[in-house]
């Protein structure tokens, strides 16, 4: 007889803890209850991850780029954060629960899916804030620091996931929340005509 199967997603830390992002991203709670609210509804369990740039330098740190995160010091510090939640969805997985994705944060040195260009500052170091010029010169698809360590380690065990990025700094109603709200319909293959019923 086969088990029922069971799902869950693996989020960033602020995303349900808006408390420990650096300020610029600010601590709107309207996509955390939205995403909470959307899979709990369907019995879909959520793993947060740690944050690791709290966890390294607490909460009164500066904004900064992926540049400055990406370092040997900090990866293994992401490396250690993460291994009891590899393990954790390892041991899931192996007993009949399916992870669904991971969501990132948008504008995260460590945790975002789509870190894009951004300007160097007077240390000539890069700065947090992006280069957008009108041109949609944003580069896409570089992940920050501690995705990209996640999705190493995951790999390593032979998991692959779908990345999505839940779009904190935009508005609720903004064609980027949009999109990401119908990637997470896509998890579930729902036709278009019944999507704003969820």
């Amino acid at each position: 007889m086969s088990k029922k199967p069971r799902y869950f997603i693996i989020i960033s830390h602020c995303l349900l803890n808006p408390s420990t992002r650096v300020h610029v991203l600010g601590k709107r709670y309207e996509i955390a209850k939205i995403v909470c609210d959307y899979f709990l509804e369907k019995k879909v369990s959520i793993i947060q991850l740690p944050c690791p740039e709290f966890t390294a330098m607490g909460y009164l740190r500066n904004p900064q780029g992926r540049q400055q995160y990406d370092n040997t010091f900090f990866r293994n510090h992401c490396k250690e954060e993460l291994q009891r939640y590899v393990d954790m969805i390892c041991e899931l997985k192996k007993n009949n629960n399916t992870p669904l994705c991971y969501i990132g944060i948008q504008g995260s040195p460590t945790c975002s899916i789509n870190w894009g260009e951004h300007k160097i500052n007077k240390y000539k170091t890069e700065s947090i804030m992006e280069v957008n010029d009108g041109d949609n010169s944003i580069k896409n698809g570089v992940y920050g620091v501690m995705t990209e360590v996640l999705d190493e380690m995951l790999k390593e065990q032979g998991i692959v996931i779908p990345y999505i990025e839940a779009p904190v700094k935009e508005d609720i109603k903004s064609e980027k929340a949009k999109e990401f709200f119908d990637s997470l319909y896509d998890l579930f293959n729902v036709p278009d005509e019944y999507r704003d019923l969820y």
